[in-house]
């Protein structure tokens, strides 16, 4: 274990880079960066390059491995990391080992199911699939410096944007025959709802929920200007609209009101303001709005009925039958995939919790349930440090879990993927603003004695509580 570890200060957060070695300054020395290694450039240059392309889950990949241009990026970072300086076996802080435990449990559980009705073919790939996303990758991150993820937080939203763009200038401009015939099939579905590179409606509203809350996390910190902002949310919403998802849709209006809810009054006056404003005006002015939206989305949300918006039905009988069958399966489960087989409707139930309890049994709903928790209780970990990393970390978790609600097993990067780098960049913008406020270095003169310590040199995370 001693290989992957990296060197950590007693409270598990990461020594940042602005406290790493000495240099000469006016009045005596600070800290200064250690210099980084072909490796660490390296990884700098491609991390955000995975991050950019995390969303575009149909392009380039590799359907018999699952692999996308993301995913194989993301290897060359992990063994990049194998040769330098190992990797960071404290991938959620505090709540490591139950998260460890969570995923050890979800997966042992579908093991034994898939063992006792001798069906072991699947439980590899998915095992593989659900460790690479939530072990390896989490590992990868927390690894990284607090410059790399945030590069690659801003990254995700540019690559999410770029495909917005892509995707609702093919619907206005093409026919869907003439779409699936030179571009992709999945680009664009048979109603007109809008897939983008994600490959599937609902799968690109939740890209475009998480992109939103980079976003919103940038315009706080005050790392993107409203210049560059603007034109980036109105895109990222524009394919938000033309997905035409209900649950994209629920989701993107409590995350954001969650966030600024918790925000200072200034955030709130320089933002969320201006935003209400100007879909009030849009709204009153009768700013047009696709046609899919309007029935899948609208309806619902005027008339107050779910059972409008779109397969929601369809959902509710799977989630009846699933209920039904998880008493035969409690202590002993179907197996990874065993659902699919048994179910009268030869699909899985879109409600994660329900497929896992039929497929691992109790054991592998207890693991989920703890990494979920772990999850949280990291996330109020990082807001006792720094409100906007802690608060930004909670809302994109509750979004992950409302599509968990709603849909079958996401081992899929672009699912989970965005919240794991989000908890890594909250937890090391946490942790920087934790050391600089409490651990600030002693200053020397030349003389050796030591000086009265300048407040105004000391950096900190916006709104750093």
């Amino acid at each position: 274990m001693a290989a992957i570890l990296t060197q950590l200060p007693d409270d598990g957060v990461q020594q940042p880079a602005i406290l790493r070695g000495p240099f000469r300054m006016a009045g005596g020395y600070r800290p200064a960066r250690a210099p980084e290694s072909p490796y660490d450039r390296a990884i700098g240059f491609l991390l955000p390059a995975a991050a950019f392309f995390l969303s575009w889950w149909q392009v380039g990949r590799i359907p018999a491995f699952n692999l996308t241009m993301s995913d194989m990026i993301l290897i060359v970072c992990t063994l990049l990391m194998l040769v330098s300086r190992g990797l960071n076996a404290r991938m959620m802080g505090r709540m490591s080992v139950l998260w460890v435990g969570g995923i050890v449990m979800l997966l042992g559980g579908m093991l034994v199911g898939s063992t006792v009705h001798g069906d072991f073919t699947r439980w590899p790939v998915v095992a593989g699939q659900y460790a690479f996303a939530l072990v390896l990758i989490p590992m990868v991150l927390a690894n990284c410096s607090l410059t790399a993820l945030r590069r690659s937080g801003l990254a995700y939203v540019w690559g999410v944007a770029v495909s917005q763009a892509v995707g609702v200038a093919l619907v206005n401009l093409f026919s869907r025959d003439m779409i699936n015939q030179y571009v992709n099939k999945y680009v664009v579905t048979g109603n007109g709802r809008l897939g983008a590179f994600t490959g599937e409606p609902n799968s690109n509203g939740a890209v475009c929920v998480f992109a939103l809350i980079f976003l919103l996390h940038a315009v706080i910190e005050k790392r993107l200007r409203p210049v560059i902002a603007v034109p980036l949310a109105l895109v990222i919403v524009a394919g938000l609209v033309y997905s035409a998802s209900f649950t994209a849709f629920t989701a993107t209006i409590l995350a954001i009101g969650f966030i600024l809810a918790l925000s200072r009054m200034r955030t709130v006056v320089t933002i969320a303001l201006p935003v209400a404003l100007a879909v009030g005006a849009y709204v009153g002015l009768g700013g047009p709005v696709p046609a899919v939206f309007e029935q899948r989305v609208g309806d619902a949300v005027v008339s107050g009925d779910p059972t409008k918006a779109g397969t929601f039905v369809g959902r509710s009988v799977l989630i009846q039958e699933a209920w039904q069958m998880s008493g035969d399966n409690l202590l002993i489960g179907l197996g990874s995939d065993g659902y699919r087989k048994a179910s009268v409707y030869g699909m899985p139930v879109h409600q994660l919790y329900l497929l896992v309890l039929n497929e691992g049994g109790l054991v592998s709903f207890i693991g989920l349930s703890v990494m979920f928790a772990a999850m949280f209780v990291q996330g109020l970990f990082i807001a006792g440090r720094s409100r906007t990393d802690g608060v930004c970390a909670l809302a994109i978790l509750g979004v992950f879990f409302m599509y968990a609600m709603s849909l079958p097993h996401m081992f899929a990067r672009m699912w989970n993927g965005p919240v794991m780098l989000m908890f890594a960049l909250s937890t090391a913008g946490a942790g920087v603003a934790t050391l600089t406020a409490t651990r600030r270095p002693q200053w020397y003169n030349q003389a050796g004695h030591r000086d009265a310590e300048p407040a105004a040199d000391t950096e900190r995370t916006s709104e750093a509580g």
